[in-house]
């Protein structure tokens, strides 16, 4: 299992962002205690980090980059199982070994949870920088809105542009350089587009 990290500076999201998880609550508190019991270090992204980041928008799943090694993932599927965590497909340990994400489904919620297993230095760090915060009676680390602008621009689907977005209005005081020079460090690694350029595009229309 991954080194536990330092204890993390407790945030509180804004009531509008609270509000907006609905549904998830329940297989957030699942997740969030079934990792924490198994002393893996975790961060939430996706759709639930830019909601608490940015404008509150609807999303039906939650998305986690954890920290563990390959060795302990059929433990950590059966200790799933003790929250009301299953896999979602027939083989998703195979399905792991090959994409380094588990699909899993909370099923007291039919909420699914997509948990990806880090593996780059950039995924190492993005935990590691996570913040704690308490929504309701529930509290997780979150990833920074540093590192969800880079995975959102990674990816810019129509719905990752709208959270780039968000996020950008609603944070005063981002390290932008931070999102740059990641980014761009992603970019040559996995030899793939020019998502600098792309962002950049992104941050003039918001700014207009």
């Amino acid at each position: 299992m991954a080194s536990r990290r330092k204890p993390a500076r407790r945030t509180a999201p804004r009531p509008a962002a609270r509000a907006a998880l609905g549904g998830l609550t329940e297989a957030l508190r699942a997740v969030s205690a079934w990792l924490a019991a198994a002393r893996v270090d975790f961060a939430v992204v996706g759709g639930v980090a830019a909601s608490l980041h940015g404008k509150p928008r609807v999303t039906k799943d939650v998305d986690i980059v954890a920290l563990a090694d390959d060795a302990s993932w059929e433990g950590l599927v059966q200790a799933a199982a003790l929250h009301g965590i299953f896999s979602r497909i027939g083989d998703a340990l195979e399905f792991a070994k090959n994409t380094r994400v588990l699909l899993l489904v909370h099923r007291p919620s039919k909420i699914e949870v997509d948990l990806s297993f880090g593996m780059l230095p950039f995924e190492s760090e993005l935990v590691r920088r996570a913040r704690a915060v308490d929504v309701g009676e529930i509290r997780f680390p979150l990833a920074t809105p540093e590192d969800v602008i880079v995975m959102k621009a990674l990816a810019l689907r129509p719905r990752d542009v709208a959270d780039i977005e968000g996020i950008v209005e609603s944070s005063a005081e981002l390290d932008l350089g931070r999102v740059r020079s990641t980014l761009s460090q992603l970019s040559a690694a996995l030899e793939s587009d020019d998502h600098v350029s792309r962002l950049e595009e992104i941050l003039r229309s918001v700014r207009r």
